[in-house]
């Protein structure tokens, strides 16, 4: 029990670490819908738990035996974080460009805000990496069946919950209200933290 309550203690300070995953999450509350930005962080879960799943199954070995593989994950990766980067600057601009009076965007269709969250963090292979080494240095090579289970359904049932609660938290009224008012400034600061996440997965080895 003390081994799934030291993971689920890890996975939770990995969560709350600001990263692309928050950022997109937040993002699509606070400008799209409450239900978009739940469904952007169910995609995300889905993606952890893939690359949890993965680490579980041996995908470091893969990528020590093929490494081009995993370069070939990190630079598709970083393109499209540069990519999400570049569409938020442009919407600042045409935030700019409309005087202020923006209102917030229709909401993304359920499977486009899905998509998005689970590519957003699939794009990162050292999730797979970082899964990787938490699970061999405390499950062991001697884990049982249900403890690998256990650890899977921790670390994915806490995803899950938290981008939940960061959807719903960011997703009200006051919160949107005062997204409208700072629109330009919080969509460049979006995009250019995105773009630097982008270049620093494109220029690690």
């Amino acid at each position: 029990m003390h081994i799934l309550l030291t993971l689920a203690v890890i996975q939770t300070v990995l969560l709350i670490v600001p990263g692309p995953d928050v950022l997109l999450v937040s993002q699509t509350a606070v400008s799209r819908s409450r239900r978009a930005a739940v469904l952007a962080g169910l995609g995300v879960a889905l993606s952890i738990g893939c690359w949890a799943g993965f680490a579980l199954l041996g995908v470091n070995l893969i990528f020590q035996a093929f490494p081009w593989i995993h370069t070939a994950i990190k630079v598709a990766g970083g393109l499209y974080l540069l990519w999400m980067g570049f569409n938020l600057w442009r919407s600042s601009l045409q935030a700019g460009a409309e005087g202020g009076h923006s209102v917030v965007t229709a909401p993304l269709g359920d499977w486009q805000a899905l998509r998005t969250g689970f590519l957003t963090n699939i794009s990162n292979p050292k999730a797979a990496v970082f899964f990787g080494s938490v699970f061999s240095s405390l499950l062991g090579a001697g884990a049982t069946p249900g403890l690998k289970l256990g650890a899977w359904l921790i670390v994915f049932g806490l995803s899950v919950l938290w981008f939940t609660l960061v959807a719903f938290g960011l997703s009200t009224a006051p919160v949107q209200n005062a997204y409208l008012r700072a629109r330009k400034t919080i969509d460049r600061v979006g995009g250019t933290v995105m773009l630097g996440f982008g270049g620093l997965l494109l220029a690690r080895e």
